[in-house]
């Protein structure tokens, strides 16, 4: 009888500890602009793409957002839900971007992680010298190149980017996450608000 009730005694201690553990699926992470300045005032929104349930979490002023609770097992779409403040054409894209993208064509001085995806203008997956005509274009004030230079985020973690923000087989907590705003042309993040 004694050992029966040490049994009980010992799992009903255990279970608050497999509950936390159960429900303390965690997906934090930041959202930065490309100069590494943080963006406060956005809404951050985990959606389950599955079913369309959607969790909402507010950015801090440090940029941090923080999801609790999060059910594992399942994919996520991590997503902004009020639009990014408006591009300063003048102040984002200068030569200095044709400069730098010119170098990484030339092997002078490559270009890495964010700048590249700034630098890919068409999104053919790599910088080419029609990306550079693209933003030259823009400089001289060209309708039609001018709507090439758009707003666009990246989600990444430690050591890993995901595509269209999402987040595959969520089972374990997520820390550390980093939702990168950027603006198409803007190589040296001069135009990040």
């Amino acid at each position: 009888m004694k050992t029966i009730l040490s049994c009980i005694l010992f799992f009903l201690l255990l279970s608050p500890v497999f509950a936390q553990v159960d429900s303390s699926r965690v997906i934090s992470g930041s959202l930065q602009c490309f100069n590494s300045w943080p963006i406060a005032g956005q809404i951050v929104v985990l959606t389950d793409t599955l079913n369309g349930e959607k969790l909402e979490q507010a950015v801090d002023s440090s940029g941090l957002f923080t999801f609790r609770n999060v059910p594992s097992g399942r994919t996520y779409q991590l997503s902004l839900k009020n639009s990014l403040p408006p591009i300063d054409t003048f102040r984002a894209v200068s030569v200095l971007d044709v400069v730098k993208m010119s170098h990484h064509i030339l092997a002078i001085r490559q270009l890495e992680g964010i700048a590249l995806n700034a630098a890919d203008m068409n999104e053919s997956f790599g910088i080419t010298t029609f990306d550079i005509v693209m933003v030259i274009r823009a400089l001289q004030g060209k309708g039609e190149a001018n709507a090439n230079i758009r707003r666009a985020t990246i989600l990444q973690g430690p050591g890993k980017i995901y595509s269209q923000n999402i987040i595959p087989d969520f089972t374990t907590s997520l820390w550390g996450l980093q939702f990168v705003y950027y603006i198409k042309g803007d190589v040296d993040g001069s135009g990040c608000p």
